[in-house]
């Protein structure tokens, strides 16, 4: 009676372990699918009211240039001698993250080799860095957001060896002085400028 006692309880002890290892497979092996949502930042970014969020970078030509008076130059006029300036400004207030400008000024595209870039100021938002004589880096950050406006200005160097230049382009009809600028736009992620 002790054999069938012993083989009785290991039959019970095998049908404990085999129907206890196929209740925890079954524990583990359950199939949950759901969908998850999450909520996206929006990427909303406006550069001269122009919406730029079809892309992150963006060409412009400027061609809305103040020019500073000169007592020998119609007003509203560029010749050599004067100054001019124009604004920049970016406007990420739809942007639900921290945002990273560069800004960068082709010198050699101006169309004459003695209009030169004279400086770039911020007249309002946050702080910006000059890389290098075309490059301008800025952050505008999540919290305290308002629109950076940059300001650039420009000379047109008066030199007697450029008189041909200047005059070519001053006896066309309507001449426009174009100012490319492209505007590089990402996520600032806490990263060091350059």
């Amino acid at each position: 009676m002790n054999k069938k006692i012993t083989i009785l309880m290991l039959l019970s002890l095998v049908f404990l372990v085999v129907f206890g290892a196929a209740y925890t497979y079954g524990l583990f092996h359950s199939d949950i699918s759901d969908e998850v949502q999450a909520d996206v930042a929006d990427w909303v970014i406006k550069v001269n009211n122009t919406e730029v969020t079809n892309g992150t970078t963006q060409q412009f030509t400027i061609n809305d240039v103040h020019f500073e008076g000169d007592s020998n130059v119609r007003e509203g006029k560029f010749a050599p001698g004067t100054t001019g300036y124009f604004d920049l400004a970016i406007d990420a207030a739809g942007t639900e993250v921290a945002v990273k400008y560069e800004i960068l000024i082709d010198e050699e595209s101006f169309g004459n080799d003695f209009i030169k870039l004279t400086g770039v100021t911020l007249l309002s938002g946050n702080t910006f860095q000059k890389i290098n004589d075309s490059k301008y880096v800025g952050v505008i950050p999540l919290q305290g957001r308002v629109v950076n406006t940059l300001r650039i200005g420009i000379e047109w160097e008066n030199n007697d060896n450029n008189n041909e230049q200047d005059s070519l382009i001053g006896t066309q009809s309507n001449p426009d002085l174009e100012i490319p600028v492209t505007v590089n736009l990402i996520q600032y992620l806490g990263e060091e400028l350059s």
